[in-house]
């Protein structure tokens, strides 16, 4: 929760921006491995927002294959250290993680049906701006990530005399990974 505060925070300072200043839209595409305790994985980002002297502000999507694939949705904001065409910066996303899919589990006991609900993702990247022609961008990010998981599964009890009850139980997923990526910014 206090990740979205900041950002918000961060946001509505950037709003009070002086006439003067030039407001235009920009995208990063990006692509990524993430490592964790639970292996490495694939990902892929598109932010789209407006870009105002050294701020971008973005919402942004993309798949997140890290254990169970998923969906982020997230506000990013940059801040870029100077004003130069090759420039650090540092970045932070905060928003909300779905899951890819249900799935269904066939065991020994019978299947179970398994639901996922949205929950948290959030990061905070250090990053390169290496600017090319017409205000476009590579861009390379090394950061720290989260996302988190809700699952609950259901299973019928086996009974003599139907209806049958079904049992759940909830799983919790809280995945720390370390990013790498790479992307181009326009």
């Amino acid at each position: 929760m206090k990740p979205i505060l900041i950002l918000l925070l961060l946001l509505l300072c950037n709003l009070s921006i002086k006439a003067q200043e030039v407001k235009s839209f920009s995208s990063q595409n990006l692509v990524g491995l993430l490592e964790g305790s639970n292996g490495s994985a694939f990902q892929l980002q598109t932010i789209n927002g407006i870009k105002f002297n050294k701020w971008f502000t973005g919402i942004g999507t993309g798949l997140d294959y890290y254990y169970i694939r998923s969906v982020p949705v997230f506000l990013s904001v940059n801040h870029n250290f100077l004003s130069a065409n090759k420039t650090p910066f540092i970045s932070a996303d905060a928003g909300i993680n779905f899951a890819w899919m249900k799935r269904d589990i066939i065991e020994w006991g019978g299947p179970i049906s398994s639901n996922f609900s949205p929950s948290a993702y959030w990061s905070g990247n250090f990053g390169y701006r290496l600017g090319l022609k017409n205000n476009d961008a590579v861009v390379m990010l090394l950061g720290y990530s989260f996302k988190e998981l809700k699952e609950k599964q259901e299973r019928e009890v086996f009974c003599i005399n139907p209806p049958c009850p079904s049992a759940a139980e909830n799983f919790v997923y809280k995945l720390k990974r370390v990013s790498l990526r790479v992307g181009y910014q326009f």
